[in-house]
């Protein structure tokens, strides 16, 4: 459990949250203009948190196997 609340604490998810949150303001609003602008913006920034944390465990998990953890 106590793995999972630290999960949701991430820069990642956070910023996913934040962008469903502003997307679906704008488009509750019926500003679907800006509501696409703000998915394209945030798009590049979330995808680039994915690829760190993709890289950063995958290192973590080869460093692993070679030290027998």
């Amino acid at each position: 459990m106590k793995e999972k609340l630290l999960l949701l604490c991430t820069c990642t998810y956070i910023e996913i949250m934040t962008a469903i949150g502003v997307t679906g303001y704008l488009l509750i609003l019926n500003k679907t203009s800006l509501a696409v602008i703000s998915g394209i913006v945030f798009l590049p920034l979330v995808l680039f948190h994915f690829i760190i944390d993709k890289s950063a465990k995958s290192k973590v998990s080869k460093n692993c196997k070679i030290a027998r953890c």
